[in-house]
């Protein structure tokens, strides 16, 4: 349920000033979920997920960002995501987990624009159906959620400008109640020997041994997942469809 802060180097008022240009001309409903912008070129990231749905579409932007660009080289690993996720206003994520994102890949996250009572929910629960209370955490149902799961879960504020790590194999939530969007950047880093030594708190996600090495697509299965990658547009199409055209 710990929540650790790293200051990564990069003023807050250069990553505030490209992701508002950034942010200007995009659409968010072309992004994955409705809600994210990829910022490097598919080339750029780990042929284990690049071409997964998460990191759709890959917009190749970083040469063009000099803020996002040092961030991105600055962490001597490979990159299996880089992405700006949108939290609009008045609303929460799913109890989730991120366990999917790979053995050995642990997240990260910068918040940038955020409202200051925006706030990370984190528990001990291995799954969602552990907790207690609706599906979705709000502002109004807190009380109830605390009382309910009282010793499972700790409230965070996170602090923009800062690099935050918590251990997403574990049941956790954002809830943005304020009247303004939230806009953090989020990324999944392979665990190699940099990353454990500038981050040793994630030896309780991954533990102390060394990792298998991430799995790496052949040319045939790569093509493939290109192929997939195609039909994404009409995967946010259908997904509009269900929630309704106007939720982020």
């Amino acid at each position: 349920m710990m929540l650790y802060r790293y200051d990564v180097g990069i003023a807050l008022d250069d990553l505030v000033r490209e992701t508002r240009q950034v942010a200007a001309g995009w659409n968010w409903n072309r992004g994955a979920y409705g809600h994210a912008l990829s910022l490097p070129a598919y080339r750029d990231l780990h042929p284990y997920g690049r071409y997964s749905y998460q990191n759709f579409p890959c917009m190749g932007l970083l040469a063009r960002y000099p803020a996002f660009r040092e961030l991105f080289d600055g962490l001597r690993c490979e990159k299996v995501s880089f992405r700006l996720l949108r939290r609009g206003p008045a609303s929460s994520y799913g109890w989730h987990t991120d366990r999917w994102k790979g053995a050995g890949v642990v997240r990260f996250q910068i918040p940038i624009l955020s409202d200051p009572a925006a706030y990370l929910v984190t528990t001990d629960y291995a799954s969602k159906d552990q907790v207690i209370g609706a599906r979705a955490l709000t502002a109004a149902s807190f009380g109830d959620f605390a009382h309910a799961n009282a010793g499972h879960f700790l409230e965070h504020h996170l602090e923009p400008g800062l690099l935050h790590y918590f251990d997403t194999t574990r049941v956790h939530t954002l809830v943005n109640p304020g009247p303004g969007e939230r806009i953090t950047l989020s990324f999944d880093l392979v665990a190699n020997a940099w990353v454990r030594e500038h981050f040793p708190e994630i030896r309780d996600e991954i533990g102390d041994a060394p990792t298998p090495p991430l799995r790496r697509s052949g040319p045939l299965e790569n093509g493939l997942a290109f192929v997939r990658s195609r039909f994404y547009p009409l995967r946010n199409r259908l997904r509009r469809l269900r929630h309704g055209a106007g939720q982020s």
